[in-house]
């Protein structure tokens, strides 16, 4: 890895990201017997299998009288999996998953105090620690974190005759009609990923650009179906039925976006932090750009969508027989170079520590100066698991049926699952 230029770590520094020294919890006393602990994680890249098993090993070997049992699945896998052996109260002792909410709402997580010192708590990220929390409580920690960029292909944007990369919407219709023009059926000017892998994040970011959330936080109340979803999600539809995106959107996922992408199919998309790393693994030879995300007009703010994932453990019993296991567990993942690896395998997100903040590539800049302008999911409610599985399948319907009973029907979900 590049370390962090001056320009980088003032960058930091402006968002309270600052080096600290960590203070682990001495273990406790060794386990008169041995204890198994269920490890369920998602797959970020292929790289992951071989980082846990090294760790794993090695922690295991440190301590004997705890044997991890532990399957990584692919996101779509993890995503049912998860919420299906928690229904079936067949937890597991640790879970890496991108909601936490919903468990901490039914009292089956420790809380981050029990299982992290405050000294080792203070060294994640301010802003991240506090959307782990559910009613002010911390349940979860942050694994890492990610933003969005808008990423051109340089050859096919500026080849068709654009020279500035889009702003607003208008700028996006407007060089999107080049591309078109250009290069016809062989390129799709703009990718829109509303396939269930990631719906709601592709479609929070083009809405958060107009204003639009999926909940006020001022007024504690759902706005699924506010005007400015609605404008949004008209837009969208409006660029699939010009011929700018890919074919059937509702049904394409980021992966597939991404992948076409890489294949230089694409000329405009909207990507993470760890993208880079993603076209890398794809071998692509695209030339590529980043510029912040288009907003709906120079009125509206810039903004970015910030995303985390959390680690968090499961009271299993309601007795804690599992605290000092897991807490073991995961204070080890989160040592210096144990979690420098975790970083390094998952393909280059943000990371949720500040100790960790020093010594990260230099592509990840533009995301980091972003962050100031991040708005984040609701993720401290605990109906947002409900409200966003229902949103990462239905949203994309939206293209193909009226827009205005889609988030109508989404607002009713969201209504019914309540804000607690």
């Amino acid at each position: 890895m590049n370390k962090l230029t001056k320009r980088s770590l003032a960058a930091f520094a402006s968002l309270g990201l600052v080096a600290t020294t960590i203070v682990v919890a001495a273990p406790a006393q060794a386990q008169a017997s041995t204890i198994t602990i269920k490890v369920l994680t998602p797959n970020y890249t292929d790289n992951m299998a071989a980082y846990y098993k090294d760790l794993e090993t090695r922690f295991m070997a440190a301590n004997p009288t705890i044997k991890v049992e532990h399957e990584n699945v692919s996101w779509d896998d993890i995503l049912v999996k998860g919420r299906t052996l928690i229904s079936t109260k067949s937890y597991p002792d640790i879970l890496n998953l991108n909601t936490f909410s919903e468990f901490a709402a039914e009292g089956l997580l420790y809380k981050a105090s029990d299982l992290f010192t405050a000294e080792k708590l203070a060294d994640f990220v301010p802003a991240f620690r506090d959307n782990s929390k559910y009613k002010g409580v911390e349940y979860a920690v942050p694994d890492l974190a990610s933003a969005r960029m808008f990423f051109i292909n340089k050859a096919l944007f500026y080849g068709a005759g654009n020279t500035t990369i889009p702003t607003t919407w208008a700028e996006v219709t407007a060089a999107s009609k080049k591309i078109k023009a250009k290069y016809g059926s062989k390129v799709y000017p703009l990718a829109i990923p509303l396939g269930s892998e990631e719906a709601q994040a592709e479609f929070q970011i083009w809405a958060g650009g107009n204003g639009g959330r999926y909940f006020d936080e001022a007024n504690s109340k759902w706005v699924i179906n506010s005007a400015e979803n609605l404008a949004t999600l008209n837009q969208l539809k409006a660029w699939v039925k010009a011929g700018y995106t890919q074919p059937n959107p509702a049904s394409t996922n980021r992966t597939d976006a991404f992948k076409l992408f890489s294949q230089g199919k694409v000329a405009m998309i909207n990507a993470s932090v760890f993208f880079p790393s993603t076209l890398k693994d794809y071998k692509s030879k695209v030339d590529y750009g980043v510029a912040p995300f288009p907003s709906a007009n120079a009125s509206k703010k810039p903004i970015t969508l910030g995303v985390q994932d959390y680690f968090m453990a499961f009271n299993k019993d309601g007795k804690g027989t599992n605290k000092d296991a897991v807490s073991k567990y995961l204070n080890f993942l989160y040592e210096g170079k144990n979690y420098a690896g975790f970083l390094k395998a998952t393909g280059g997100f943000i990371p949720a520590t500040k100790s960790a903040s020093t010594e990260v590539d230099s592509s990840l800049l533009p995301f980091i100066e972003q962050l100031p302008n991040a708005i984040f999911y609701p993720g401290t409610l605990g109906s947002w698991g409900t409200v966003v599985a229902k949103i990462t399948t239905q949203i994309g319907t939206g293209i193909t049926k009226d827009a205005k009973t889609v988030l109508d029907s989404l607002q009713a979900t969201a209504v019914a699952a309540g804000t607690k």
